[in-house]
């Protein structure tokens, strides 16, 4: 984490570790001290009590299969798992704090990609959902795959899309393409509306009305119906 806090190895840079590891260590970050299964009450517990204390507004929870193996509520894995998700679902809503639930999916054949349903287990996980992310991995045989995240489902505006991420090795991070990798041409179609595509044989390309600032997520933009089109 302190790799990707720095986007660069601290080991090539021992010089700077005591400065990135102040900066960090000033975070507003805090990790609860479980490992291997708990119970769902037990986690609920500890994060009523980071809320109330720490005035915690976001719980990232990774994963849902790790809490279920603990679970004694019934012998039905699928009825576990809505019970848990259910009660993610009214904390959050209590106590008004997002709370970011991660899902191992079902297996799917390699030459498909994931969906909604590819979440493992009933749909409750996607009905109770404001959002949901897929990390999409398509494997290529003759190369490197192609990793994107897809927003598939958006409660606040209903905005769907893609975003194509890279990996960079030295920050141990995904990002978004640079914008100068992109080229993109208007064309007209028969009906005289105008589509924007990306120009074939260039890897990388991100669509022109998807923008990003520096620690901040993709916004996704409006386009610009002021200009005359040619």
């Amino acid at each position: 984490m302190l790799t990707q806090f720095a986007v660069g190895r601290l080991e090539e840079q021992l010089d700077k570790y005591d400065e990135w590891a102040d900066r960090f260590e000033d975070l507003p970050l805090y990790f609860m001290t479980f490992h291997g299964q708990q119970s769902i009450r037990s986690v609920i517990d500890t994060m009523q009590h980071a809320v109330y204390v720490y005035d915690v507004c976001h719980v990232v929870i990774d994963n849902l299969q790790f809490m279920m193996g603990h679970e004694q509520l019934s012998t039905d894995r699928i009825a576990a798992q809505d019970y848990i998700v259910g009660a993610f679902r009214k904390f959050a809503t209590e106590n008004n704090c997002h709370v970011t639930l991660v899902i191992h999916p079902r297996k799917e054949d390699d030459d498909k990609e994931l969906q909604t349903a590819s979440i493992f287990g009933s749909a409750k996980a996607s009905q109770e959902a404001d959002n949901i992310l897929i990390l999409q991995d398509r494997k290529l045989v003759t190369g490197p795959g192609k990793r994107y995240l897809q927003v598939s489902k958006n409660r606040f505006d209903g905005d769907v899309g893609v975003f194509p991420l890279e990996f960079n090795k030295s920050s141990l991070t995904f990002s978004i393409p640079p914008k100068s990798k992109t080229r993109l041409k208007k064309i007209k179609d028969d009906g005289g509306l105008v589509v924007k595509k990306p120009s074939s044989g260039k890897k990388g390309g991100v669509p022109q009305n998807c923008e990003t600032c520096p620690g901040q997520d993709p916004i996704p933009l409006q386009p610009d119906t002021s200009k005359p089109t040619g």
